[in-house]
C-alpha cells in the first residue's frame, strides 16, 4: 500500500515539472493514478482512459484526451516518433513494461530499467500534451509493480531529471 501523502507529492511536484498548478488538475491526476493502480497489467485501453482521467480539465479539444496523436508533435527542440508508428511503438512499450514487472525478479538493476522504460516512452511521445505528467505517473506504478517505492520528483530539481534524456 502506498502513502496518500507521497503520492499527493509526487503527483504535485509532477504538475508542477510542467507549470500546473491548480488544484483541479491536482485531483485529476490523483483520479488518474487510483485508476491505473486497478491494474497489475498495463494495456493500450488501460493507459489511455489514464491518461483522459489526467487531462479532463485541462484546456485542449476533447478528442485529443485519451488517445494517442495523429499529428507530428515537437518537444525541447526535437521532433517526437511519427504519428503514424506511435500505435506500433506503444504496443511494443506497454508490453516492455508488462514484461519487466512480470519479471522483474531476474534483473539485477530494475530501477535503471523503469526509468530506461520511462526514457523510451517520452522520446515516443504519444500524445498531443500530458506526456510527461502521464509518464511519471506510469514510472510510479511501474515501481510499485516491482515492490519499489514512489519515486519523488521534485520540480525544482527538474534539470536533473531532464537529463535522464540525454
Amino acid at each position: 500500500m502506498t502513502n496518500t501523502k507521497t503520492v499527493l507529492e509526487c503527483l504535485r511536484e509532477s504538475n508542477a515539472i510542467e507549470d500546473v498548478f491548480d488544484n483541479q488538475s491536482l485531483h485529476d491526476a490523483m483520479r488518474a493514478w487510483e485508476h491505473l493502480n486497478k491494474f497489475k497489467k498495463l494495456s493500450k485501453k488501460i493507459l489511455n482512459e489514464t491518461h483522459g482521467i489526467l487531462m479532463k480539465s485541462q484546456p485542449m479539444e476533447k478528442e485529443w484526451k485519451g488517445n494517442f496523436r495523429q499529428c507530428p508533435v515537437w518537444i525541447g527542440g526535437r521532433e517526437g516518433k511519427p504519428w503514424y508508428v506511435v500505435p506500433e511503438l506503444m504496443h511494443d512499450w506497454i508490453m516492455r513494461i508488462n514484461h519487466h514487472i512480470l519479471n522483474k525478479s531476474i534483473f539485477k538493476d530494475i530501477e535503471a530499467i523503469i526509468k530506461e522504460d520511462h526514457v523510451i516512452a517520452e522520446v515516443i511521445h504519444p500524445y498531443i500534451d500530458g506526456n510527461g505528467r502521464i509518464f511519471r505517473i506510469a514510472l510510479n506504478w511501474q515501481r510499485i509493480q516491482c515492490g519499489l517505492p514512489i519515486l519523488v520528483i521534485l520540480a525544482k530539481e527538474r534539470q536533473k531529471y531532464y537529463k535522464w534524456f540525454e
